[in-house]
C-alpha cells in the first residue's frame, strides 16, 4: 500500500480568514505546529500558525529587502538568498522540529505566499505532496482592517494585498489548487470545504461530532469585523484590486480558469508599486 504525507498550504493575504481556515483544516485531522503564536486582541480565537516560521520567514523577507507588508516584486533568487544566508537549512530544521513525523500537516503564515520559490522544493524534499489553499476576502475589508491594526492607509492596505494574492496565485498555478473566500467559510463552511475537497481530489475524513461543534464555535459572527463594498475603480489601484478580485472569484468557481488567469497575469504586468 502507497503512502503519503500531505501539507495544506493556507496562502494569501493577512487579515482574509486564514486563522479560521487554519483551524478548520486542524479540526478535520492536519497537525499544527508545535510552536504556536499566542492569539492576541487582533485575533482572539488564535492564528493556528508557528511562531517559530513567523519570525524565520520574516528574516528571509528581510534577507532579500523585504519585510510583511513590503509590496514590490521579490526580485532576487530567493533560494540563493536563504542558501546563502544559512535560512534554507533553518526552513528544514524547522519543519522537522515543528511537525515531527505526522503524516498530514496545516501549514500557514501570510509570508509563504511570498516564498513559495523555498518552500515548495523544502515540503517535496521532506516527503510532503503540497495541497494549496487560497484564502480570499474582499480586499476593501482587508485595508480596513490593516488600517485599525497598523494605521495603514486604504493605498497601502490595497496594494500589500495585491502582492500578497498575484504572487500566491502564480506560485501555485498549474497545480491542484481550491480559493477559499471567508465569506463562504462564514456563510456555508460545510459546502465551501466540499467543494475545495472535490477541486483537491482530497478525500477529507469524516469529523466527529465534537470536532464539527467546534468548528461551529470558530466560525462566530464576531470574527468578521467589516462588512464593506468591493473595491472602487475610481482610482488606479482600486481599478488593480477590483480586476483581482473578480478573477480570484472565478478561480473559485474553477481553479484552471485561463480567462482568469489572462486577467491576473494583465494585474501583474501593469501593478507598480511605491
Amino acid at each position: 500500500m502507497t503512502t503519503y504525507k500531505r501539507a495544506v498550504l493556507v496562502l494569501g493575504m493577512h487579515r482574509s480568514g486564514t486563522s479560521a481556515l487554519t483551524r478548520i483544516i486542524n479540526l478535520m485531522g492536519f497537525s499544527a505546529p508545535k510552536t504556536l503564536m499566542a492569539a492576541t486582541e487582533a485575533n482572539e480565537a488564535g492564528f493556528w500558525e508557528s511562531e517559530v516560521f513567523m519570525d524565520l520567514d520574516e528574516r528571509i523577507l528581510k534577507a532579500c529587502g523585504h519585510k510583511w507588508s513590503s509590496r514590490k516584486l521579490m526580485r532576487d533568487d530567493v533560494m540563493a538568498v536563504a542558501r546563502n544566508a544559512g535560512l534554507l537549512d533553518e526552513v528544514r530544521r524547522s519543519l522537522a522540529d515543528e511537525y515531527g513525523d505526522a503524516p498530514d500537516i496545516v501549514l500557514k503564515d501570510p509570508r509563504i505566499s511570498r516564498l513559495m520559490a523555498i518552500y515548495d522544493p523544502v515540503l517535496k524534499k521532506a516527503g510532503y505532496r503540497i495541497v494549496p489553499m487560497l484564502a480570499l476576502r474582499n480586499p476593501v475589508e482587508v485595508a480596513a482592517s490593516l488600517t485599525k491594526r497598523d494605521g495603514f492607509d486604504l493605498g497601502k492596505g490595497l496594494g500589500i494585498w495585491l502582492r500578497y494574492t498575484l504572487d500566491s496565485e502564480i506560485a501555485t498555478r498549474g497545480m491542484p489548487r481550491t480559493v477559499i473566500s471567508f465569506d463562504g467559510l462564514m456563510a456555508d463552511w460545510r459546502g465551501t470545504m466540499e467543494r475545495a475537497g472535490r477541486q483537491l481530489g482530497e478525500p477529507w475524513p469524516q469529523l466527529s461530532p465534537e470536532n464539527l461543534a467546534e468548528i461551529d464555535g470558530t466560525l462566530k459572527p464576531g470574527l468578521r469585523h467589516h462588512a464593506l463594498p468591493p473595491p472602487s475603480r475610481t482610482s488606479w489601484r482600486g481599478f488593480l484590486a477590483a480586476r483581482t478580485f473578480d478573477a480570484m472569484q472565478r478561480l473559485m468557481v474553477d481553479p484552471r480558469d485561463k480567462g482568469a488567469c489572462r486577467s491576473l497575469d494583465f494585474v501583474r504586468a501593469v501593478f507598480r508599486p511605491v
